[in-house]
């Protein structure tokens, strides 16, 4: 099991326009380094987490605060922290369009833009799975997307599931007359909560691991996306670090313990593939062994994610001294 760590976080609500389901708030949790040695700079990071998943990822924080980061994490509206009520649990991560998302991405990136005050700052944004798809979105066109430096993003779901027959069958049904259904949750949440396979000890009202609603309007909202990316009308002007697994396996209903060793979920080929489309300054690192999210596979497979991705933050600030003539 993974050791649980104390950090200080400060906590803001958001309230957010209602939709035709009713009231939406989200939930920004602010860490505060106090580590940064270049007090020129201002530098923070936004995480993003997954469908149906919230923040909980302790241990990413703690890297990102011995390097100097300010570390914010945002559980959008109808996820996690930022479920308003019990009615709204079959509702979680439900929406029509992920240009939803906006609006609370660009109420933290406000707020960071205030903590920062008057020193030179420097924003990322850090996207697991939809959450990168959103990330991407936003650093594509949000209203505040010029404000950021730069976007990491882990396994982003750039591309549609890596599913049977069958089940693409399903969803493209749920897609089209826009239900919500009940579904096998598969291996992955299992591969990773301390219940069953897994290190992780997340919250199971707020992630469940047997079964989770898919909505189909989510899903046309993603496909509406992806359509636009495999059309090219998505791009990023800052750099982007993508980071993935070596290779996707699909999971059968017997366990198999290579599934704790590659992406369950989505096509790493695939996704490969689309992301160095998404603009001009793309970093493709694979890692080996690396679960769907590569933060959450076993130590050894994440501390060389780690190591890879502060290599790659410090060339970014070197760049940035550079030009700054400091």
């Amino acid at each position: 099991m993974a050791q649980k760590l104390d950090i200080d976080y400060e906590t803001t609500i958001f309230t957010l326009k209602p939709d035709r389901l009713g009231p939406n708030k989200a939930t920004l949790l602010h860490a505060r380094t106090t580590n940064n040695k270049n007090q020129h700079f201002y530098k923070a990071i936004l995480y993003l987490h997954g469908y149906i998943d919230y923040y909980f990822h302790d241990h990413v924080c703690i890297r990102f605060l011995e390097h100097g980061y300010d570390f914010y994490a945002l559980d959008m509206r109808k996820c996690g922290r930022s479920i308003i009520s019990p009615e709204q649990d079959k509702y979680i991560h439900y929406c029509t369009d992920l240009h939803e998302y906006d609006e609370e991405i660009t109420l933290a990136i406000e707020h960071i833009i205030k903590e920062a005050k008057d020193k030179e700052r420097k924003i990322l944004l850090f996207g697991h799975s939809t959450g990168g798809l959103i990330a991407t979105l936003y650093a594509s066109s949000g209203l505040r997307h010029t404000d950021i430096d730069a976007v990491i993003l882990n396994s982003p779901y750039l591309t549609p599931m890596n599913t049977t027959f069958v089940e693409t069958m399903l969803l493209g049904i749920l897609m089209k007359l826009r239900k919500s259904q009940n579904i096998d949750a598969g291996w992955y949440g299992k591969s990773i909560h301390v219940s069953d396979r897994g290190e992780w000890n997340f919250d199971l009202n707020k992630i469940p691991i047997d079964k989770f609603p898919l909505h189909g309007t989510f899903l046309y909202a993603v496909h509406t996306i992806q359509e636009d990316l495999e059309k090219k009308r998505i791009s990023i002007s800052c750099p982007v670090l993508f980071m993935c697994s070596n290779r996707s396996i699909k999971a059968d209903k017997t366990w198999r313990d290579e599934y704790a060793e590659a992406d369950i979920i989505l096509d790493v080929k695939t996704m490969k593939t689309m992301a160095a489309t998404i603009g001009s300054q793309v970093t493709i690192y694979e890692i080996e062994n690396a679960k769907h999210d590569i933060f959450l596979s076993k130590q050894s497979v994440r501390e060389q994610a780690f190591d890879l991705m502060f290599q790659w933050l410090q060339h970014l600030e070197d760049n940035w001294l550079i030009k700054t003539n400091i």
